[in-house]
């Protein structure tokens, strides 16, 4: 098998290198070079070969173990990426668009850039001085604490050089040689450092490093300062380097082509952002990522293998996606061996075949791809059906996608309850217990799930009355249930959590003004269009009777309150702070207010650990007037709220609807604890008399902007002289 092999790689690189030195070239570079490693692999003094070598097959990590969550105090972000020369500049030329609109200087002429280490992002934090904690980045808002382990890793001394409160960002990784001397038999340094960081014996720890990259606690004025800070204090930091746009291409360029190969630990890309901590600040987020950041990634690795099978997959909105089975291969220390297609279309378009050999690549070097075909296996191209592969009824051709209609289908079922059970974020439901739910006859639409009883679940195998017990908990725990996730989780093609609350945003605030909009209303609310304008009107029309289902279980989405004391009032939360973020502004919708994702005109109130920060946010707050408070003065103008006589609003006749959720629904108005029992550390709480707090829920003018200027112009006049 190895000598036929060898002399069809032979065959296969002889032809391909031939078409491409005559300006015809057969595949791509990256197909080219994956078949290069197959024939050094096999015959490395192959004479086609100009060097010999061959790739590390890895195996499979250790399965993690469970830790400590903990809130982090300022969730840890993922950044956009760029993968190419094309995709790097239009970042740089949208931030320079952005930048103009708010009169900043351009980031082309002054970006900062870093290795974007290979490993598993870390948040250390010093009390005083002292390491006092460690997260792991887990989602981005909970990570796990493991700072036994941390104590003991390279590059995490237990006091720094000053001793301050400081929040330092960074990345364990192992090294190379460490690898090799340590852990002989670890295939991929990531996952090994993965695993033993969160041994609970800790056993391990001492041979991996941890690099510190950004810093929080303290305002500097530019990246290039907040490393060299990082460096004062006695905390390693990765390779770093200030220049233009261009500049940073060099960088990337001798990265890619010998740097890289050099170093003793494993990097992915560069994180390349503005310099100016400024401008980073007023330039926000963009999805949800900081928008002056961004993550240029090297090429993905690629590997050929043989494509054996094609599955075809029922999901929660009745789409069936294919899924490829290929021959197991190794691809940047993770094996695959399936491959999601995403469309019928891309099974079409590449003309796949069984026993095709087909380029898999990771991209950004997580998501397994299938890039092309590069050598046909003779087999006839594969047919796309035409019954729905679970149920065997008739499908719909919807565009590039297959569909099954079929209401009573068991895999478009088991989509729709794991959907429901997933926007709403409720723990322990496996995708085991759904399926044997829905085999069980139990489950077949999202109210079942409240009628059933810990002992039809404990019946099940594996299951028993503990596991029972506590997933039904759960999932009452998510009661009740807002009206933007209520209408996410409905899985309505088309139609996710963004979509909806830009509906209830715009006024659509209730399941009665949602259910009679037509699809043009529906479409005319900015950023959803006639597409997703029709699915949604279609989708609410055939879940009619199931929305009512639900209601009579006792499950009715809640609403912005309206009327409330906080109505009119728009809010913003910033920084570092004592509680999860959420907790916050779930007591800000819970009495009608209004959440913003950043300062504009339009804001009434900051909140932050410091009003008198001399950060971005807060001087931009108070060019416009904005109120900047710390969690006391958010404390008490809560409790100000509560305090102040209900608002009167004209009577409604009340639905059948809206009746179930008066009488089966109760929002707690306060947290078990007061917000600021745990103040920030070194901060000091800024007292907000009651009058004041008073006068400012009543609906006055805002402040003019002469006014807000002279106070900006005191404020930092008086924080200059503290200096």
């Amino acid at each position: 098998m190895s000598k036929k092999r060898i002399a069809e790689l032979a065959k296969l690189l002889r032809t391909y290198k031939d078409a491409y030195y005559n300006d015809q070239p057969l595949v791509s570079d990256a197909a080219y070079d994956a078949l290069e490693d197959q024939l050094r692999e096999l015959a490395p003094d192959h004479e086609l070969l100009k060097s010999v070598g061959a790739p590390v097959r890895p195996k499979k990590g250790a399965a993690p173990q469970a830790w400590e969550k903990a809130p982090h105090a300022i969730p840890m972000l993922s950044l956009n990426k760029a993968v190419n020369e094309d995709e790097y500049r239009d970042w740089v030329r949208r931030c320079g668009e952005e930048a103009a609109k708010g009169k900043l200087k351009a980031i082309a002429k002054d970006l900062f850039v870093t290795e974007k280490l290979d490993g598993i992002s870390i948040a250390v934090t010093y009390d005083k001085g002292v390491l006092s904690d460690a997260l792991t980045r887990g989602d981005g808002q909970v990570g796990e604490r493991i700072l036994s382990n941390v104590r003991r890793m390279k590059g995490v001394p237990g006091k720094l050089a000053k001793p301050v409160s400081i929040t330092a960002r960074g990345e364990i990784f192992l090294r190379l040689s460490d690898a090799k001397k340590h852990f002989p038999g670890a295939a991929n340094p990531r996952n090994q450092a993965a695993g033993t960081s969160k041994r609970f014996d800790g056993e391990g720890c001492e041979h991996l490093s941890v690099l510190f990259y950004d810093l929080d606690g303290e305002d500097h004025p530019t990246e290039v300062k907040k490393l060299a800070r990082l460096k004062q204090l006695g905390l390693g930091v990765p390779f770093h380097a200030a220049g233009d746009a261009d500049a940073v291409l060099g960088i990337y360029d001798d990265y890619n082509a010998t740097r890289r190969a050099k170093l003793d630990y494993e990097i992915d890309g560069l994180v390349v952002r503005a310099n100016d901590v400024h401008v980073q600040h007023m330039l926000g987020e963009l999805g949800g990522r900081p928008r002056a950041a961004v993550a240029y990634k090297f090429p993905s690795q690629a590997k050929v293998t043989e494509l054996l099978d094609i599955v075809w997959q029922v999901g929660s909105t009745g789409r069936i996606t294919p899924v490829a089975v290929v021959e197991g291969v190794h691809i940047a220390g993770v094996f695959v061996q399936r491959v999601t297609l995403h469309t019928a279309g891309n099974v079409t378009e590449l003309g796949l075949g069984i026993g095709d050999e087909v380029l898999v690549s990771r991209r950004n070097d997580v998501i397994p791809y299938i890039e092309e075909v590069v050598a046909r296996g003779g087999g006839k191209a594969i047919a796309l059906p035409k019954k729905c592969p679970t149920c065997r009824t008739g499908i719909e051709v919807v565009g590039e996608y297959l569909a099954c209609r079929n209401v009573a289908c068991a895999g478009l079922v088991e989509g729709r309850i794991k959907s429901w059970l997933k926007v709403q974020d409720v723990l322990d439901w496996g995708e085991v217990l759904v399926a044997q739910l829905v085999a069980a006859e139990l489950v077949t639409e999202p109210s079942d799930l409240y009628r059933l009883k810990a002992e039809q679940i404990a019946k099940l195998e594996r299951q028993g009355m503990t596991i029972a017990t506590k997933v039904l908990d759960n999932l009452r725990a998510k009661l009740p249930i807002s009206l933007p996730t209520f209408l996410a989780a409905l899985g309505i093609e088309n139609f996710g959590l963004e979509t909806a609350k830009r509906l209830v945003a715009a006024g659509l605030d209730s399941l009665d003004k949602l259910q009679t909009a037509s699809a043009e209303t529906i479409a005319a609310i900015p950023q959803v269009g006639a597409v997703k304008g029709k699915a949604v009107a279609d989708g609410l029309a055939a879940r009619k009777a199931e929305i009512a289902r639900l209601a009579a279980v006792g499950v009715v989405p809640v609403t912005r309150a309206t009327g409330g004391p906080l109505t009119g009032k728009t809010f913003c939360f910033t920084g570092a702070l004592s509680r999860p973020r959420k907790d916050f502004e779930q007591l800000v919708e819970e009495r009608g207010g209004t959440l913003l994702s950043g300062v504009t005109k339009d804001l009434h109130y900051l909140v932050m650990a410091d009003p008198g920060s001399g950060s971005s946010k807060a001087q931009k707050a108070r060019q416009y007037g904005t109120q900047c408070l710390d969690e006391a003065g958010f404390q008490a103008l809560i409790d100000a709220a509560d305090a102040a006589p209900p608002t009167k609003t004209p009577a409604k006749t009340p639905t059948k609807t809206s009746t179930k959720a008066a009488t089966t629904t109760k929002l707690p108005m306060k947290l078990p604890t007061k917000i600021s029992a745990k103040p920030a550390p070194t901060r000091t709480a800024t007292k907000v008399p009651t009058k004041i707090l008073a006068a400012s829920l009543a609906p006055a003018k805002r402040a003019p902007k002469k006014t807000a200027a002279k106070k900006t112009a005191a404020r930092t006049a008086s924080r200059r002289a503290q200096v």
